[in-house]
């Protein structure tokens, strides 16, 4: 075999070692981090992928809770036509997006809407654009999508309150995971008398489509001991990697599926028309009957009517109970307090006493208005 030379020898053993480039793992942003630890316990009920265009026909919201529509068919025109627009339970007042800024307009005896305003307090350099607005129906917690440094991916859903002692909004807060994420994430929604929330987003999703979760939605925010779950499990509950993870015992959700689905059914059978003429009758002359809400002249008579709704059902069970108490009396004296009886006759009596009060009320206010 052939020998180097010694002074070759050397010069090999001398030879410096190359030495592997140092890769730098991409340090994720912390703000992230610390959103992923704060998690909310959610129990997600279903979703559904569908097309981004005309998506918002996958909310089903009762009355009580307002109404989702796009720009275009609140104003009649398409010059926004990515815009969503929310009316409240009254059709009175309507929160809406233009150009990525968030506006609000009153409707005026009834009649015309007042001149739109931007909404106050919200800082359009944190918050553009901004669209897909959501008002509770307590009139003060309000929900909307926006990007910005206020965001950790594109849309993100903040919620803010309005404090009517400045007329402004606070300062909107991200409700972070599982709701936001590094994908574009907007339009929450809830129905408050089914319990029933939603929101949609584009992760995960082709170009083109959007994923509509349905959740419940918590009275308390809840979130999960992060201590007690490994760090792969919270990543997938944080980004909805499986509904199924959130069902538990699967209770809660077998019995929002019943909700969800009450509230489908009474849409198909009574659609949800802001403006239609067979909502209800009200006479209030011998020549006038209201029809709907937006009927009503005096704006606060909206909200009474709904009250005196409310009441009319409770009369109307009220006398029911009060039947069933007659009857089992008449059968069996025994079975049945005599005193029962006499409680729920004055609670009906005092009750009909205050329907009737207040339907007159509203109708002599509305005669004065019109005069």
């Amino acid at each position: 075999m052939f020998a180097l030379p010694l002074s070759a020898q050397r010069a090999r053993k001398k030879a410096p070692i190359k030495k592997k480039p140092v890769v730098e793992e991409p340090q994720e942003d912390p703000r992230i981090t610390a959103m992923r630890e704060a998690t909310q316990r959610i129990v997600f009920i279903d979703s559904i992928v569908v097309d981004k265009q005309g998506f918002l026909n996958q909310y089903k919201l009762s009355a009580e809770s307002g109404q989702l529509m796009y720009y275009a068919d609140f104003f009649h025109n398409d010059e926004q036509p990515y815009s969503i627009c929310f009316l409240n339970e009254l059709g009175n007042k309507a929160w809406f997006a233009k150009s990525g800024t968030l506006y609000t307009t009153d409707l005026l005896g009834g009649k015309e809407w007042n001149t739109p305003a931007p909404l106050e307090g919200l800082d359009r350099e944190l918050f553009s654009p901004a669209n897909y607005p959501f008002m509770m129906a307590d009139g003060t917690t309000f929900y909307f999508s926006a990007a910005g440094p206020e965001s950790i991916g594109g849309l993100d859903i903040f919620v803010t309150r309005y404090d009517s002692n400045t007329g402004k909004f606070l300062l909107p807060e991200n409700i972070g995971m599982p709701f936001n994420s590094e994908a574009n994430d907007y339009m929450i929604a809830f129905d408050e008398m089914s319990n029933i929330g939603y929101f949609a987003t584009d992760r995960r999703q082709p170009e083109g489509k959007v994923c509509i979760y349905t959740f419940i939605p918590n009275k308390t925010r809840r979130t999960y001991d992060t201590d007690a779950l490994e760090e792969q499990t919270l990543h997938s509950l944080a980004d909805i990697q499986s509904i199924a993870d959130t069902w538990g015992e699967g209770n809660e959700r077998k019995e929002a599926l019943a909700r969800l689905q009450a509230l489908h059914s009474s849409q198909q059978a009574s659609p949800q028309q802001k403006h239609s003429n067979e909502m209800f009758s009200f006479m209030i002359d011998d020549h006038t009957t209201y029809h709907a809400l937006a009927d009503f002249m005096v704006l606060d008579n909206r909200t009474r009517y709904m009250e005196l709704q409310n009441s009319e059902k409770q009369l109307h069970q009220l006398s029911k109970t009060l039947d069933t108490l007659r009857q089992q009396y008449a059968n069996d004296k025994a079975k049945v307090n005599p005193n029962d009886i006499l409680q729920s006759e004055e609670a009906y009596y005092n009750l009909q006493r205050s329907v009737r009060k207040l339907e007159k009320e509203i109708r002599n206010s509305e005669i004065k208005a019109r005069q």
